[in-house]
């Protein structure tokens, strides 16, 4: 993205992920890669919220410096001299403010490369003529010294005008810049310039943008890259050009911040300002490309670009989907306008590319989450990936976590499940991380409830994938459209965060991801609710059979779980029937929620009854049950939770079928669970259900279930 074609436009990417992902460190990581190769500077606008064109004169300032691949360093004829008539306060009297101007004009040239080298001239010229007036030369002088010393005094601003000529000259575009836009009238430059700095504050910011991307445009085309000075990897396709250009990177910081978004509009409309002023698309091709970190999705870009919440584009639109930042290329963003179709010189959106910020790698997950906890137990690279979605701000809350353990804690602080540990104020780590992550507007959940807060219930309702993209919304649960709007908007709630099972696409086939919760945050909200209780936390269930566990005895605590998740079922069923949805559709959604209560051994009939009607079907039906948010994980180790769903199931009477399924619904429940640790014995396990089951299928056809069990073997 930063090699640059010849006339070619820049793109704005913005940078998405939803709070604390990595965003800044990238940037930072980023910056350091450019290095003193790349021209590149970076703003901040969470520490420094300054206005548009304070933030143009600070990149301007970073980009001034020294470059390895530039011959001279970059100068802003055209902003500086803008700059500097509007922070200059005129006279009234129109003679004198003509004259401060003219004045700022000298001055600036003075300061220029080639007014500096001027000026060191004209000292030495003025040294010569005052060895001349002094006598030393006198037989070559005729005259008396008086004379001599009058004529130097006359000469000197003479001479002094003729040295900075040149450097004036060297002004002339930047000059004859300020006469050409809108602003001036066609007024000369100084007047220009006058005009410009009696203008309030708002209405120089056009001018002075479009004056910074004037200057940049100029300075790539008068003074292109050294082809010898950068180790640029240059892959095959690009050899035969024989050199390459790099863009001009400016790095972006909180652009969703009000500063920023003032400062990114701004940009984007001087270049569109430019684009309209000069003929020819590569007329006003500048060279800055800018990389912005994003916490929230912009409505504008909507009118190219798919949301990350929905699973596709709008039918009869020109959106497309966002591609992750490891795959976003020039030619996915060029695509957009379609093949031939030039921009639209007056659309912002043209210049819009959104791209996904990638998570963590599991490896690296890992080793930051062991990093300053040696005295802590192990937490497996999949358990830590999974828990936190790659996300960074939630691999560093693990590793602060683990690193606070104290080795002499009792065994039943050790065998918390991660997200309920404590530190040493006894807050647990689902409590903070929702403190740092959650967006304004929602509350993080305190310990004693008289009403579900409204993130749990958005987090249980998106955690059934058949919701999440479904517009239509239950009105009887309270603040849920507010809810499920502010985590959209502020990037928790996304296709990319889907985390597919072995067996997906067996089932599914090629349908698209759902969009789902930030497993971080759901996991997070989920524990809250777990643990909450009217006065406190509750302890767990016991089973009241075999497999079943049972709700809260009579004359007990009501269960925060079960009463959220049995209103949510009840809200959907009608909401279904009155829209038309399939019968046997509401009956595999009733079964969701069944298991979400802890009704396993109900379930696990209904299924075993479902299995000789159609393979691929059951496979897909099992896949989604098993993505159920699972409470026994949460109060007990994953084999304790799987003897007690299996308790006496294979002294019931069932037959092999009905056994074989029980088994592999509690495996995949289990095993879908972020806090499970993934082991070669449970592969065995689930390779053999799916083997049993081929084995006494009624149905020629068994194709789906081998293909299952194949991807565990």
């Amino acid at each position: 993205m930063i090699w640059r074609h010849p006339g070619g436009r820049q793109p704005v990417v913005a940078l998405l992920g939803p709070r604390r992902s990595g965003k800044s460190s990238l940037l930072r990581a980023v910056s350091q890669g450019c290095g003193s190769t790349v021209v590149h500077a970076h703003l901040d606008f969470h520490e420094n919220p300054v206005d548009p064109v304070s933030a143009a004169a600070l990149t301007a300032f970073q980009m001034m410096r020294g470059w390895d691949t530039l011959r001279r360093s970059p100068v802003f004829h055209r902003f500086a001299l803008g700059l500097l008539a509007l922070n200059e306060e005129l006279e009234p009297d129109r003679a004198r403010a003509t004259d401060q101007i003219r004045g700022l004009i000298q001055q600036y040239t003075r300061n220029t490369r080639g007014g500096r080298f001027a000026s060191r001239l004209e000292e030495a010229v003025d040294a010569t003529m005052d060895v001349v007036a002094t006598g030393v030369l006198s037989p070559l002088v005729s005259g008396p010294r008086e004379t001599a010393s009058a004529v130097r005094e006359r000469a000197r601003p003479v001479i002094g005008s003729l040295l900075q000529g040149p450097a004036r000259w060297g002004l002339r575009d930047a000059l004859r810049w300020h006469v050409g836009i809108p602003e001036a009238e066609s007024a000369g430059s100084v007047d220009a310039l006058i005009r410009l700095s009696s203008a309030s504050r708002s209405a120089v910011v056009a001018p002075l943008m479009a004056a910074f991307l004037a200057d940049a445009k100029d300075q790539a085309e008068r003074h292109p890259a050294l082809r010898s000075a950068c180790s640029c990897e240059i892959p095959d396709s690009e050899r035969a050009r024989g050199r390459h250009d790099h863009a001009w990177v400016l790095l972006v910081d909180g652009a969703q911040t009000p500063a920023g978004r003032r400062f990114l509009s701004a940009f984007l409309a001087a270049r569109l300002r430019n684009a309209q002023s000069e003929p020819g698309a590569a007329a006003a091709a500048d060279p800055v490309v800018v990389l912005a970190a994003c916490d929230q999705w912009q409505p504008e870009w909507t009118t190219r670009w798919c949301e990350p919440w929905r699973t596709t584009p709008l039918p009869d639109t020109p959106q497309r989907r966002i591609p992750l930042l490891s795959g976003a290329t020039r030619t996915v963003w060029t695509r957009q306008d379609g093949a031939g179709a030039a921009p639209d010189a007056a659309s912002a959106a043209h210049y819009w590319y959104p791209v996904w910020l990638d998570p963590m790698p599991e490896e690296q997950a890992a080793a930051v989450a062991d990093d300053g906890a040696p005295l802590a137990a192990p937490v497996p690279a999949p358990v830590v990936h999974a828990l936190t979605g790659g996300h960074w701000g939630a691999v560093l809350a693990v590793q602060e976590q683990r690193a606070a353990a104290s080795p002499d804690a009792d065994a039943a602080e050790r065998d918390r499940p991660l997200p309920a540990a404590v530190d040493a104020d006894g807050r647990p780590l689902w409590s903070r991380a929702l403190e740092e992550c959650l967006p304004e507007g929602l509350a993080v959940p305190g310990g004693a409830w008289s009403a579900p807060p409204p993130a749990v219930l958005a987090a249980a309702y998106l955690a059934d994938m058949r919701t999440a993209d479904d517009p239509r919304v239950p009105p009887e649960i309270a603040d849920l459209p507010r809810s499920l709007e502010l985590l959209r908007r502020n990037l928790w709630v996304s296709t990319f965060f889907h985390r597919p099972s072995l067996i997906r696409d067996v089932g599914w086939g090629e349908a698209d991801r759902p969009a789902v919760l930030h497993p971080w945050l759901g996991r997070c909200a989920l524990t809250a609710l777990s643990a909450a209780g009217p006065a406190g936390p509750a302890g767990p269930a016991g089973p009241a059979g075999p497999g079943e566990p049972a709700g809260p005895a009579p004359g007990a605590a009501p269960d925060p779980w079960r009463e959220v998740f049995t209103r949510q079922s009840h809200a959907l069923a009608p909401l279904a029937a009155a829209h038309g949805g399939p019968a046997p559709g509401r009956e595999e959604q009733q079964l969701f929620y069944d298991l979400c209560l802890g009704d396993f051994a109900p379930v696990a009939e209904a299924l075993a009854n479902r299995f000789d009607r159609d393979h691929r079907a059951w496979v897909r039906l099992l896949d989604y049950l098993a993505s159920a948010p699972c409470r026994l994980v949460q109060e007990r180790p994953a084999h304790e939770a799987y003897a007690v769903l299996l308790a006496g199931i294979e002294r019931s009477g069932r037959d092999v079928v009905a056994v074989a399924t029980a088994k592999l619904l509690a495996l995949l429940w289990l095993y879908n669970d972020p806090l499970t640790e993934r082991s070669r014995r449970w592969d065995a396990q689930i390779e053999e259900g799916f083997e049993r089951l081929a084995h006494n299928s009624r149905l020629l056809d068994v194709s789906a279930l081998q293909q299952a069990g194949a991807l565990f073997a």
